[in-house]
């Protein structure tokens, strides 16, 4: 009797064993995903088509008397093929003596007008378009001044665009016609610094 008890237990113990292996058999596999270059954008804003205009003669005037204005355009854009951004323009005068600090200017976004002169020979160049700087009587740029910040127009389509996404801007140069006598026999020079920011 205890041989045979013996026996039942003994087979039930093979039987729990080979359940156990069998939880070892399953199949497996694997894959693998290949999940592709990840590439990085640029930003890239050209003026005129150029990355930087160190040597513009755009406002070039001589022999300029008060009363005298001079406007030159600048096609500001975003190259193609590169993100989109916001853009801000900084402008400053680099002499400090009095034609320098007597000068005015405005910005528009518009293109420069044909220059004429009145019958006394006083030339006068405006701008078209939509003033953004420099109110009636325009602002000194003796110290660097923000003319403009965030500008949105290179910023639509937001996407990247096969093509170049352009803006023309205007800038007015002014010699007030209260203009003193320091003004005369002197030269200057204004640098516009255009800085872009990828939108967020």
């Amino acid at each position: 009797m205890k041989s045979t008890r013996a026996r039942a237990l003994l087979s039930l113990g093979i039987i729990l064993g080979l359940g156990s292996v069998s939880t070892l058999a399953y199949w497996t596999d694997e894959a693998t995903l290949a999940a592709g270059t990840i590439q990085s954008g640029s930003l890239d804003l050209k003026l005129d088509g150029a990355d930087n205009l160190p040597s513009t003669t755009k406002l070039a005037i001589t022999n300029m008397v008060p009363g005298e204005s001079v406007a030159a355009t600048v096609n500001v854009q975003r190259a193609p093929g590169t993100v989109a951004f916001t853009y801000s323009v900084n402008g400053k005068v680099n002499e400090t003596h009095e034609l320098a600090t007597g000068l005015r200017f405005k910005l528009f976004a518009g293109v420069a007008g044909t220059s004429t002169a009145n019958a006394n020979g006083i030339r006068t160049q405006t701008c078209g378009g939509t003033q953004l700087a420099g109110g009636t009587d325009g602002i000194a740029l003796a110290t660097a001044t923000d003319l403009v910040t965030n500008r949105t127009a290179l910023a639509t389509p937001s996407t990247v665009q096969p093509t170049a996404v352009t803006e023309n801007l205007c800038i007015q140069a002014i010699l007030p016609s209260a203009a003193g006598n320091g003004t005369q026999a002197k030269s200057a020079t204004a640098t516009f610094a255009f800085n872009a920011t990828q939108l967020s």
